[in-house]
Protein backbone atom coordinates (compact mmCIF):
# COMPACT_ATOMS: atom_id res chain seq x y z
CA UNK A 1 0.00 0.00 0.00
CA UNK A 2 1.61 3.23 -1.18
CA UNK A 3 1.46 6.04 1.39
CA UNK A 4 2.66 9.61 0.90
CA UNK A 5 4.69 9.01 -2.29
CA UNK A 6 7.43 11.43 -3.31
CA UNK A 7 7.04 13.14 -6.67
CA UNK A 8 9.39 13.76 -9.55
CA UNK A 9 11.15 16.96 -8.46
CA UNK A 10 12.05 15.86 -4.94
CA UNK A 11 13.39 12.56 -6.31
CA UNK A 12 15.28 14.43 -9.01
CA UNK A 13 16.74 16.79 -6.39
CA UNK A 14 17.91 13.84 -4.29
CA UNK A 15 19.56 12.33 -7.36
CA UNK A 16 21.32 15.65 -8.08
CA UNK A 17 22.66 15.82 -4.51
CA UNK A 18 23.95 12.24 -4.77
CA UNK A 19 25.50 13.02 -8.17
CA UNK A 20 27.27 16.08 -6.73
CA UNK A 21 28.76 13.91 -4.00
CA UNK A 22 30.20 11.59 -6.64
CA UNK A 23 31.50 14.44 -8.76
CA UNK A 24 33.46 15.65 -5.73
CA UNK A 25 34.56 12.08 -4.96
CA UNK A 26 35.66 11.64 -8.57
CA UNK A 27 37.71 14.83 -8.42
CA UNK A 28 39.34 13.73 -5.17
CA UNK A 29 40.09 10.27 -6.52
CA UNK A 30 41.41 11.85 -9.72
CA UNK A 31 43.84 13.88 -7.64
CA UNK A 32 44.93 10.78 -5.72
CA UNK A 33 45.13 8.33 -8.64
CA UNK A 34 46.80 9.83 -11.68
CA UNK A 35 46.89 6.54 -13.59
CA UNK A 36 43.19 6.46 -14.53
CA UNK A 37 41.99 4.08 -11.81
CA UNK A 38 39.91 6.83 -10.20
CA UNK A 39 37.04 6.33 -12.65
CA UNK A 40 36.48 2.65 -11.98
CA UNK A 41 37.01 3.11 -8.22
CA UNK A 42 34.41 5.91 -8.25
CA UNK A 43 32.01 3.72 -10.27
CA UNK A 44 32.35 0.82 -7.83
CA UNK A 45 31.81 3.10 -4.82
CA UNK A 46 28.81 4.73 -6.54
CA UNK A 47 27.26 1.33 -7.30
CA UNK A 48 27.77 0.07 -3.74
CA UNK A 49 26.45 3.37 -2.34
CA UNK A 50 23.18 3.09 -4.30
CA UNK A 51 22.86 -0.62 -3.57
CA UNK A 52 23.82 -0.86 0.09
CA UNK A 53 23.24 2.49 1.79
CA UNK A 54 19.41 2.27 1.57
CA UNK A 55 19.55 -1.21 3.13
CA UNK A 56 21.50 -0.03 6.17
CA UNK A 57 20.01 3.48 6.47
CA UNK A 58 16.23 2.92 6.35
CA UNK A 59 15.94 3.53 2.59
CA UNK A 60 17.97 6.74 2.56
CA UNK A 61 20.88 7.92 0.48
CA UNK A 62 22.49 11.23 1.42
CA UNK A 63 20.38 13.04 -1.19
CA UNK A 64 17.18 11.35 -0.09
CA UNK A 65 17.92 12.06 3.59
CA UNK A 66 18.61 15.73 2.77
CA UNK A 67 15.19 15.99 1.11
CA UNK A 68 13.38 13.74 3.63
CA UNK A 69 12.37 10.95 1.26
CA UNK A 70 13.31 7.29 1.33
CA UNK A 71 12.88 4.02 -0.56
CA UNK A 72 10.54 1.43 0.95
CA UNK A 73 8.88 -1.79 -0.14
CA UNK A 74 5.21 -1.65 -1.16
CA UNK A 75 4.09 -2.67 2.32
CA UNK A 76 6.12 0.19 3.80
CA UNK A 77 8.80 -2.10 5.22
CA UNK A 78 12.56 -1.71 4.99
CA UNK A 79 14.23 -2.59 1.67
CA UNK A 80 16.36 -5.73 1.58
CA UNK A 81 19.44 -6.72 -0.38
CA UNK A 82 17.31 -8.62 -2.90
CA UNK A 83 14.96 -5.62 -3.26
CA UNK A 84 17.88 -3.33 -4.03
CA UNK A 85 19.39 -5.86 -6.47
CA UNK A 86 16.07 -5.80 -8.36
CA UNK A 87 15.91 -2.00 -8.18
CA UNK A 88 19.54 -1.23 -9.07
CA UNK A 89 20.74 -4.17 -11.16
CA UNK A 90 17.81 -5.89 -12.84
CA UNK A 91 16.00 -2.62 -13.54
CA UNK A 92 19.12 -1.00 -15.00
CA UNK A 93 19.58 -4.04 -17.25
CA UNK A 94 16.03 -3.41 -18.48
CA UNK A 95 16.81 0.29 -19.06
CA UNK A 96 20.06 -0.58 -20.83
CA UNK A 97 18.81 -3.56 -22.83
CA UNK A 98 17.94 -1.54 -25.96
CA UNK A 99 21.43 0.00 -25.91
CA UNK A 100 23.01 -3.43 -25.47
CA UNK A 101 20.95 -4.81 -28.36
CA UNK A 102 21.90 -1.77 -30.45
CA UNK A 103 25.57 -2.43 -29.73
CA UNK A 104 25.12 -6.09 -30.68
CA UNK A 105 23.39 -4.93 -33.87
CA UNK A 106 26.36 -2.68 -34.60
CA UNK A 107 28.84 -5.53 -34.04
CA UNK A 108 26.84 -7.98 -36.15
CA UNK A 109 26.14 -5.52 -38.95
CA UNK A 110 29.55 -3.93 -39.20
CA UNK A 111 31.60 -6.64 -37.56
CA UNK A 112 30.67 -9.52 -39.81
CA UNK A 113 30.86 -7.96 -43.24
CA UNK A 114 32.16 -4.46 -42.64
CA UNK A 115 35.30 -5.46 -40.82
CA UNK A 116 36.34 -7.82 -43.62
CA UNK A 117 35.72 -5.08 -46.19
CA UNK A 118 37.43 -2.52 -43.97
CA UNK A 119 40.59 -4.65 -43.74
CA UNK A 120 40.81 -5.64 -47.40
CA UNK A 121 39.74 -2.60 -49.40
CA UNK A 122 39.78 1.16 -49.52
CA UNK A 123 38.80 2.55 -46.10
CA UNK A 124 36.23 4.89 -47.60
CA UNK A 125 34.71 2.53 -50.15
CA UNK A 126 30.94 2.70 -50.55
CA UNK A 127 30.54 -0.76 -49.01
CA UNK A 128 32.45 0.18 -45.85
CA UNK A 129 30.54 3.44 -45.47
CA UNK A 130 27.18 1.69 -45.93
CA UNK A 131 28.03 -1.07 -43.44
CA UNK A 132 29.33 1.47 -40.95
CA UNK A 133 26.19 3.58 -41.36
CA UNK A 134 23.93 0.55 -40.82
CA UNK A 135 25.91 -0.43 -37.71
CA UNK A 136 25.71 3.06 -36.25
CA UNK A 137 21.98 3.16 -37.04
CA UNK A 138 21.49 0.07 -34.85
CA UNK A 139 23.55 1.66 -32.09
CA UNK A 140 21.68 4.98 -32.22
CA UNK A 141 18.28 3.28 -32.25
CA UNK A 142 19.28 1.27 -29.17
CA UNK A 143 20.51 4.36 -27.33
CA UNK A 144 17.37 6.26 -28.30
CA UNK A 145 15.10 3.47 -27.02
CA UNK A 146 17.01 3.33 -23.71
CA UNK A 147 16.52 7.08 -23.42
CA UNK A 148 12.82 6.63 -24.11
CA UNK A 149 12.59 4.19 -21.18
CA UNK A 150 14.19 6.77 -18.87
CA UNK A 151 11.76 9.45 -20.09
CA UNK A 152 8.81 7.09 -19.61
CA UNK A 153 9.99 6.47 -16.03
CA UNK A 154 10.21 10.20 -15.38
CA UNK A 155 6.67 10.69 -16.68
CA UNK A 156 5.47 7.74 -14.58
CA UNK A 157 6.82 9.42 -11.44
CA UNK A 158 5.19 12.70 -12.42
CA UNK A 159 1.84 11.36 -13.59
CA UNK A 160 1.05 8.14 -11.74
CA UNK A 161 -0.87 8.46 -8.50
CA UNK A 162 1.59 6.13 -6.74
CA UNK A 163 4.63 7.97 -8.29
CA UNK A 164 6.32 4.65 -9.17
CA UNK A 165 8.82 4.36 -12.03
CA UNK A 166 9.80 1.28 -14.03
CA UNK A 167 12.52 0.36 -11.51
CA UNK A 168 10.00 0.70 -8.66
CA UNK A 169 7.59 -1.64 -10.43
CA UNK A 170 10.35 -4.21 -11.00
CA UNK A 171 11.58 -4.06 -7.39
CA UNK A 172 8.22 -3.66 -5.64
CA UNK A 173 9.29 -0.34 -4.12
CA UNK A 174 8.31 3.30 -4.01
CA UNK A 175 9.81 6.50 -2.62
CA UNK A 176 7.92 7.96 0.32
CA UNK A 177 8.00 11.09 2.42
CA UNK A 178 7.16 9.00 5.52
CA UNK A 179 9.87 8.65 8.15
CA UNK A 180 10.90 5.19 9.36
Amino acid sequence: MVENPAGFWVRFGAKVIDALIFIVLGLLLGAIFSDGTSEWVSNIISFLYALLLPIFWYGYTVGKKALSVRIVKLDGSQVTFWTMIKRNVIAWIVYGLPSILGFIGFIVTFGVSGFAIFMSEDLMSDEVVIELFKGFAWLMIGLLLSGVLYVISAFMIGLREDKRAIHDLIAGTYVTKNTP
